[in-house]
């Protein structure tokens, strides 16, 4: 469908973020095969970043982590790849500076996860009841009248939560 994105300096994923996949992509191999339940995988999903759509089918929104609402060109380009490839072509900015992309096919999230990974990103904890992200103010770094640049902070706040939920 669209331009594959080139990935300047692909990141080796964690050994954290290659189990979170991994599992994630047993756990959907188990739902779909009625191992386990609705309200298991869930739990699952939600920790991943997924939500079901109502739509019917498999269909699942990604949310993914913008740190202090920040993005690198690199990352833009890979948004835009995977909202052609995976998605209808689009996604959207929220309120809370994260993206999200709807209509990723539930058996594809994985793939998806590893490419967010491949240039710094996640999806992890950004849905549920828990610090779905850290933001800044969009002028942070940049603004002649800032005090101080809270981006380090923002960042360090957001490394601090993935994977300790509140």
């Amino acid at each position: 469908m669209g331009v594959t994105p080139i990935i300047a300096a692909p990141r080796d994923l964690d050994a954290e973020q290659h189990r979170d996949i991994e599992r994630f992509e047993r756990a959907i191999a188990q739902y779909l095969a009625g191992e386990i339940g609705e309200d298991v995988f869930r739990v699952m999903r939600l920790n991943n970043g997924v939500y079901g759509q109502r739509q019917g089918g498999t269909n699942q929104m990604v949310r993914i982590k913008l740190p202090a609402g920040t993005i690198t060109p690199e990352q833009l380009d890979l948004m835009g790849h995977i909202a052609d490839e995976f998605s209808r072509g689009w996604g959207h900015i929220t309120t809370r500076q994260n993206v999200q992309v709807h209509y990723v096919e539930l058996t594809r999230v994985p793939e998806v996860m590893r490419l967010l990974g491949a240039v710094g990103l996640t999806s992890r904890e950004a849905c549920g009841d828990t610090v779905r992200n850290v933001m800044a103010c969009h002028l942070a770094g940049a603004c002649p009248h800032e005090h101080l640049d809270v981006t380090p902070w923002a960042e360090a706040a957001f490394e601090h939560f993935v994977r300790n939920p509140l």
